[in-house]
């Protein structure tokens, strides 16, 4: 009886022992696969965030690649590239920056031209005297051009001398008597039929009159008068 006892004790003892130690591994298993859960979660938040971070990358680089275009532009695959440089130039362009730099040059040429020879100011100045005096309605605004030429004369006193005249001829063209420096001195012979009263009546006076021109260089390389004397013949 004492031994049966013993041996009940034995095998109740194995039966509490195995329970504890299944309950045990069941206890310990569940936080591992917990745990490995957790772990592959976190990778695989981990890699999202990756992927994220790569397409913002790559939106980046295509606005970057957007705004340096101008140096630097894609052909084919993008493994070749071609610059600007190597790009045909475009002949629109060029032509019209040619364009550009020859009207320039003709403004460079035609100033220079005024420069080199001060006769062709007092041409001018003797066009818009005309053309005030045969076109109808244009007086006022041809003497006005014409006064830039003699910018010392006062316009008045521009319009006060020719506004009575009939007929302007230029006898012998301005040539140039002296030029020196920013100096220059121009000679011409023009011939005035003007209309005065005589007697109360209007009377046609015609004058040959050789005027003498003194001229000088304004800040922009143009000649203008200064002063003249007119001498009867």
């Amino acid at each position: 009886m004492r031994n049966l006892i013993k041996y009940l004790a034995v095998i109740s003892l194995l039966f509490f022992a195995f329970g504890c130690t299944k309950k045990s591994e069941e206890t310990g298993n569940k936080p591992t696969f917990q745990i490995l859960a957790d772990k592959e979660k976190e990778l695989n938040d981990k890699e999202a965030r990756l992927k994220l971070k790569e397409i913002e990358l790559e939106e980046r680089e295509k606005r970057l690649n957007g705004l340096e275009g101008n140096s630097q532009t894609t052909v084919g695959d993008t493994s070749s590239t071609t610059t600007l440089e190597e790009q045909p130039k475009d002949t629109t362009k060029v032509t019209e920056k040619e364009k550009k730099q020859q009207k320039k040059k003709e403004i460079q040429k035609e100033i220079t031209k005024k420069f080199e020879n001060p006769a062709v100011t007092v041409k001018d100045y003797y066009e818009y005297i005309q053309r005030g005096i045969n076109e109808t309605g244009n007086f006022d605004s041809n003497m006005k051009k014409a006064h830039k030429y003699f910018p010392t004369r006062p316009v008045d006193k521009l319009k006060s001398g020719y506004r009575n005249t009939k007929q302007f001829t230029v006898v012998e063209e301005p040539k140039v008597l002296t030029q020196k420096e920013k100096k220059a001195t121009v000679v011409s012979k023009v011939k005035q039929v003007q209309i005065v009263k005589k007697e109360g009546k209007d009377t046609e006076v015609t004058k040959t009159l050789s005027v003498t021109y003194n001229l000088s260089a304004n800040k922009n390389g143009e000649w203008v008068i200064t002063g003249n004397s007119v001498k009867e013949e």
